[in-house]
């Protein structure tokens, strides 16, 4: 697939593409008819699988996608199918004999709103992989494709303790589908260009659509706080706090690789751990120190704890290249 190496995963849409996915979002507001196909994407509340539909609604279920709009869409398909792959192997559902017999053990221990939550999100991962071939995407990986063990194909990789122990399951699940928020949720915001209407009116699309995205980090860390047990660097993790092992609630003594992998996630050209903000004073843009301001409580913490920063395509592919056997980009 193209490279596109130092930008957010979006935005890297021909402008006039956008303009006319803007156009058509425009008229639907303002009641033209909507498909069935794209009443079915934006329900699924994913900014790639809405940005499908988007696109097969305004060029055509006959026409091909523009080039930029199918890379980004391929590359979402890559990782809409990495995760979906991920929790079917979790699960037992995976059509690789090996994924399956892989996690065999700590699925054993899976169970009570673990399971339903595992079983839950992989139903989304899977509707998602399949609306997006639907619309045009398109991927040649498959089950075999994976180490889910952060080897490359050694299957001994860091995340190996994954397959055998259900606290580090569900924290590898958590930095997983918080690489997606950053990944998704940031490129949006990046969406604004000039702070003209058409980028806004993309904006506001994109971000009333991700936020089911989070939902699926959330319930996940829910679960780790509500786990008998669960000592206080989980449950004082409901929302992201600082960076790196910390942020992730990490558990035990980590090895370096899964710590510098937590990093990566939580960090970035833009870390989680970011205070800085630009703001408009009245007159002009401004850049603040939010721990800075009044009357703040704990003021380091709450402010990293309020924003979700951007990652990169190249961040994100960095985060999950050992994940994948065949190379990404």
């Amino acid at each position: 697939m193209e490279t596109i190496n130092n930008v957010p995963v979006l935005e890297g849409i021909d402008p006039e593409i956008t303009d006319a996915l803007v156009t058509r979002r425009q008229a639907i507001a303002k009641g033209a008819s909507v498909s069935s196909s794209l009443a079915a994407g934006l329900a699924m509340a994913s900014v790639p699988v809405a940005l499908a539909a988007l696109a097969r609604d305004a060029f055509g279920q006959g026409t091909a996608l523009p080039a930029d709009i199918k890379t980004v869409l391929d590359f979402a398909l890559a990782l809409e199918i990495f995760e979906n792959e991920f929790y079917s192997a979790v699960l037992g559902m995976s059509s690789s004999a090996a994924q399956n017999t892989a996690f065999a053990p700590v699925r054993a221990m899976v169970s009570g709103a673990a399971l339903a939550t595992v079983q839950q999100i992989q139903k989304h991962e899977q509707e998602h992989v399949a609306f997006l071939k639907a619309q045009g995407a398109t991927s040649t990986l498959t089950a075999t494709d994976f180490d889910f063990t952060g080897g490359r194909g050694s299957g001994t990789g860091p995340f190996a303790t994954a397959t055998t122990d259900l606290a580090f399951l569900l924290e590898v699940a958590q930095g997983a589908e918080d690489t997606g928020v950053r990944a998704y949720k940031g490129q949006a915001g990046n969406l604004i260009g000039n702070n003209d209407a058409t980028h806004n009116a993309v904006l506001e699309a994109a971000l009333r659509i991700h936020s089911v995205e989070a939902r699926h980090a959330a319930r996940i860390r829910r679960i780790r706080r509500l786990a008998a047990g669960a000592p206080d660097v989980v449950r004082l993790s409901g929302t992201i706090r600082g960076g790196g092992a910390a942020a992730a609630g990490a558990t035990g003594s980590p090895s370096n690789a899964v710590v510098a992998t937590f990093a990566a996630i939580y960090g970035g050209a833009t870390p989680e751990s970011n205070t800085m903000h630009t703001v408009f004073n009245g007159s002009a843009e401004a850049t603040i120190n939010a721990a800075t301001l009044p009357n703040l409580q704990d003021a380091a913490n709450s402010v990293t704890e309020a924003f979700d920063e951007p990652l990169t395509r190249a961040e994100v592919v960095a985060i999950v290249q050992p994940f994948f056997i065949p190379p990404i980009s």
